[in-house]
Parts: structure tokens; sequence; C-alpha cells
């Protein structure tokens, strides 16, 4: 075929400078563009390198590629002293740290308390031993059939273990809201009122 019986010009180039009609202006950045954010992005898959690219739009919108992303590549520019592991490994590992502290923290808090309930029992134990009544698992015994000290005690021993669990609960909802991490699916969004002598 002869070169006469094109019906269109083809590619042809173009004089490099400002587009006068800013309707055809915005369609020429749209479409270059995306065509520079494939190129880029054909870069970084091929060099193995980090890339930031920012372009501003005739309307001065801000458009921006990074890979591995753009946070990422920004927090290594700002910082180019150190190693990427540094910069992209270093928010994940500070929260994983962060999050054991705040469970060993909460165990042992836990742990104390249980210490301290577990000496109380065994001065019950002791001092009813040295009073000669039987041992009994206050768990055990029919409400009817305690004394009034008893009650009292078992009352106070209720009042402990209704703080411990309370005290723990609202650890673990800080240290969850803290994170800002989802709650655990077995943990109810509302919690009931506290029970307990006093705590109403």
């Amino acid at each position: 075929m002869a070169s006469s019986d094109k019906k269109t010009k083809g590619k042809q180039k173009i004089q490099i400078k400002i587009i006068e009609n800013a309707d055809d202006r915005l369609i020429a950045f749209s479409k270059r563009r995306t065509r520079i954010y494939k190129k880029v992005s054909e870069l970084s898959i091929l060099c193995g390198g980090e890339i930031l690219f920012i372009i501003f739009s005739p309307a001065g919108k801000p458009y921006s590629f990074g890979h591995p992303s753009v946070e990422s590549v920004a927090k290594r520019f700002s910082n180019a002293g150190q190693h990427l592991e540094e910069t992209t490994d270093a928010p994940v590992e500070t929260y994983r740290k962060e999050r054991i502290n705040l469970l060993v923290q909460d165990f042992t808090d836990v742990q104390d308390q249980l210490d301290v309930i577990k000496e109380k029992q065994m001065e019950i134990a002791l001092a009813q031993r040295s009073h000669g009544t039987e041992i009994r698992h206050w768990w055990k015994a029919p409400i009817d059939q305690l004394n009034v000290k008893e009650l009292y005690e078992q009352d106070e021993r209720f009042a402990e273990f209704n703080k411990l669990i309370s005290i723990t609960r609202n650890k673990k909802i800080a240290t969850i809201s803290s994170m800002q991490a989802p709650m655990d699916e077995d943990v109810p969004s509302s919690f009931p009122p506290i029970y307990g002598p006093n705590l109403q």
C-alpha cells in the first residue's frame, strides 16, 4: 500500500511546550501520568530499587507512586544514613517489642496479685488450724453454715477477686486501645457492671 492511502497521521512527534487548552492539558497529564507510573514501576522491578515519584497536577492536586511504599521510601530518604531493614522493619519490631513488654508486665502484675491472695489464704488456714476449726474450702461451704466472721471473710475474698478481675480486664483494654489493635473476638465491646460489695 502506498503511504498516500493512510487516513490518519499516525504517531507524530509533538513539540514540547505547554498545552494552551486547559482541557487538553488535563487529558495529556492524566494519560502521561499513567504511563510514567508504569515506567517507574518497571524500573523498580528491573533494578530492584526503591522509588518515590511525586507530581502535582495543573490543578495543584498531588499524585504519588512509591515502591515498596511511598511512606517507606520517604522515610528512607529523610534518614539516608540508615539501612533499609532499619527503616522498613523498625515500626513493626517496635510494636512487637512494646506488645511483649506490656504482656509481660500484665503477667507479672497478675502473678503478684495472685501471690498476695495465696498468702492471705495461707494465713487464714493457719489461723483456722490454730483455733482447732476444720479447714473448709470457702467455695464449697454452704453459705448458711458459715458464721458471721466467715461471711465477712468470704465477702472480702470476693471483693478482692472482683477487684483483681477488674484490674486485669482494664489493663487488657488499655493495652489493646493503646496499640490500636483490633479487639479479640471473645472480648465484648461493652462490659457488664462490676458486682461485689460496695462496688456498684
